[in-house]
């Protein structure tokens, strides 16, 4: 844990600090409740790192077996933190209240892809059959538009700034679809007089056991596959 102020980052200890979890309400989840070491003032900035691991029947993330996917031989991951799932996938103040930056790295058998709403900022070998990858968002936003996907995904490109995401025997059709979306990004960007700030906005069309119709995250919205209709409606 450390202090920062103007003049640069000032270690204040690397002990563990004493803290308690408290369940004041059991629909909103617990609330993690840190003793600090001092009173800082409001020109200070206070940096706590925390280790922690969800559960494995997290709200705010779904496992797929195989059989929900359209491929039907690979698992599938996804999370979904709206409107308070995010505080069951990373502990953190969920409120819209907050604008926060967001990166992480995931680490998965090299016949799967993960896609985060952040930019890739590298793949690296983990150990044998398995690979790094690391991706960081640089533009601060409300907490439920964190996501991350992992699953038999392949990724095309349809324009300079935008992609389709999808399972290899659904992608040609989502690409097919979709490919006015360059258009459609390149017209709200006139109509508003500001650029796409967030990097390439991708969509990810969704396995058929999706139960929603989609959700619009910073480069990664998802979609479901019955949007895939052919004439693009």
């Amino acid at each position: 844990m450390a202090a920062t102020n103007n003049a640069g980052v000032v270690p204040v200890t690397e002990s563990p600090l004493t803290f308690d979890v408290k369940s004041p309400n059991p629909v909103c989840g617990d609330v993690l409740v840190v003793q600090l070491p001092m009173i800082y003032g409001a020109s200070s900035m206070v940096s706590i790192q925390v280790f922690y691991s969800t559960a494995s029947d997290s709200a705010g993330v779904t496992w797929l077996n195989a059989n929900q996917t359209a491929g039907g031989v690979n698992p599938m991951v996804f999370t979904y933190s709206p409107y308070i799932n995010g505080r069951a996938i990373a502990p953190q103040q969920d409120t819209p209240a907050n604008r926060i930056t967001w990166g992480g790295c995931i680490t998965t058998q090299n016949y799967l892809q993960p896609y985060m709403s952040a930019n890739t900022t590298g793949v690296y070998q983990a150990f044998y059959g398995y690979y790094k990858t690391c991706f960081y968002n640089s533009v601060p936003a409300a907490n439920y538009l964190m996501a991350a996907v992992v699953g038999d995904l392949q990724y095309q490109q349809i324009g300079e700034t935008t992609g389709i995401i999808a399972e290899p025997s659904v992608l040609a059709s989502a690409a097919a679809e979709f490919d006015n979306i360059q258009a459609i990004v390149d017209t709200t960007e006139n109509f508003v007089q500001t650029p796409f700030i967030w990097g390439t906005y991708r969509i990810v069309v969704m396995p058929p056991s999706f139960p929603m119709g989609g959700a619009s995250q910073p480069m990664l919205s998802y979609i479901s596959q019955t949007t895939i209709v052919g004439d693009k409606s």
